[in-house]
């Protein structure tokens, strides 16, 4: 269960390369402070509201100015530092604003809410480590449960692929083993020797800004991915990604329409490569409240000895995510329906297209011990879509499996760039044939970096 593209375990003869693409996301809690200032003169208390009124319109610069005018007349009040830091903010002047909310931080009244805020600015400015530490004291001091799941919403997001305005990168390189790279059947096991190796992983993934801004802008996405086993060389695996999509983000609503091609080879032998179009949409509520949602069309064609894999792909995913005290919550289904060309030999036939749903749960714990951990358990449920002909036609069946899995990861930074992580996963597929019927353990360990420009 890594944040980073990897091989899905799925199936020995369809294995797909998961290359999210990086997203900015940036929990928004900026916004003026409308109250005028206690007993402010006349002139500056006007020059307050005019502020005010300028912000809520989209006018920084005004509200700037406006804000200014009150502080030259006399008003010298936590609420107008404040509003000058949103201000900032919004402009872009970001050392200006951390500026700001630094003098309201020996304000008991203030202090968790300057504390988030310089997370935020922090993070415009590239400084992570910052940003995670001031989020960490804001949850650590506020006694307000929408900003501590604020504070936990953002620490979540950091804790995973760094964000980036306009270009970020993420490496990884992994060691590992596996308990059965051949996917070998539970009834066969007994007489394979050989289905457990040693591995090695490494990937990248990369966004590029090519035109826009933050809130709305095209953006460039490759990746890569390589898995090379100790002894079985038959199972290596290589997989790129390119893409484009356009993104937009309004503050309470995130969406992305776009498309992406991907190569898988199994082996050294091309497996499939596939056209997909990607449309997600993301909104935000409060107290840390997510709603996502995602669409994923995609034309896949089989290598020279997978072409039953020729055919169409769709999957429809949703899920919740909520900020708790002291951990995140992530809940969520998805629906995969296929329809391939399926392998036709002589009399037998089996069933390449599956429909399935999977049931998803993810607990994620921004901090044991200096350490993000997360834990994740999954059911899936496939129903092949045409009955299997066997021995020679003569038994018909159709093909029903069942797959647990669960995972757990932890990772601990190194320093603002690197991280180390270890990755634990287990799942079991029950078929009623016998011959899908296998267990499979990995554990990982390796060292990871997230780039951002």
């Amino acid at each position: 269960m890594r944040p980073y593209p990897s091989p899905k375990d799925a199936s020995r003869k369809n294995v797909q390369l998961r290359i999210p693409c990086l997203v900015v996301v940036v929990s928004l809690l900026l916004c003026v402070v409308p109250a005028r200032p206690a007993g402010a003169a006349t002139q500056g208390a006007q020059a307050f509201d005019q502020g005010i009124q300028a912000f809520r319109a989209g006018n920084y610069g005004a509200a700037l100015q406006s804000f200014l005018d009150a502080r030259r007349a006399g008003v010298d009040t936590p609420r107008l530092s404040y509003n000058l830091g949103v201000t900032y903010y919004r402009l872009g002047r970001y050392a200006e604003a951390e500026r700001e909310f630094k003098t309201l931080l020996g304000d008991p009244e203030w202090a968790s809410l300057a504390h988030y805020n310089l997370g935020l600015t922090a993070q415009r400015m590239g400084r992570e480590q910052q940003a995670i530490e001031r989020f960490e004291q804001a949850r650590r001091v506020t006694a307000d449960p929408n900003l501590r799941a604020l504070s936990a919403t953002a620490l979540e997001r950091l804790g995973g692929a760094s964000l980036s305005q306009g270009t970020g990168a993420s490496v990884s390189l992994a060691g590992g083993y596996d308990s059965n790279a051949t996917f070998a059947p539970d009834a066969a096991t007994a007489g394979v020797s050989n289905q457990s190796d040693l591995f090695v992983e490494a990937l990248a993934a990369a966004s590029h800004r090519l035109a826009g801004n933050t809130a709305h802008g095209w953006y460039a996405h490759g990746g890569l991915v390589l898995r090379k086993y100790s002894n079985l060389n038959q199972f290596n695996l290589t997989g790129s990604r390119v893409g484009l999509s356009y993104e937009t983000d309004s503050g309470r609503l995130q969406t992305g329409v776009g498309g992406y091609f991907d190569t898988m080879y199994f082996g050294g032998e091309r497996l499939e490569q596939a056209a997909v179009l990607d449309v997600q949409a993301r909104t935000r509520a409060d107290a840390g409240r997510e709603l996502r949602g995602r669409y994923q069309l995609g034309h896949i064609a089989g290598g020279g000895g997978f072409k039953y894999l020729d055919g169409w792909q769709q999957r429809l995913s949703g899920d919740a995510r909520f900020a708790l005290a002291s951990a995140f919550l992530i809940v969520g289904y998805q629906l995969e329906l296929n329809n391939r060309s399926d392998l036709q030999q002589g009399g037998e036939f089996f069933s390449a297209s599956p429909t399935r749903h999977s049931l998803l749960a993810t607990v994620i714990l921004p901090d044991v011990g200096g350490w993000r951990a997360e834990a994740r358990g999954e059911y899936r449920v496939s129903r092949y879509n045409d009955p299997n002909r066997l021995n020679g036609g003569t038994l018909v069946v159709t093909r029903r499996d069942d797959r647990y899995g669960i995972a757990a990861r932890a990772n601990r930074r190194l320093s603002a760039l690197w991280r180390v992580f270890a990755d634990y996963s287990y799942y079991r597929n029950d078929s009623n044939l016998d011959i899908y019927d296998y267990g499979r353990q990995q554990l990982m360990v390796g060292v990871e970096a997230a780039l951002e420009k």
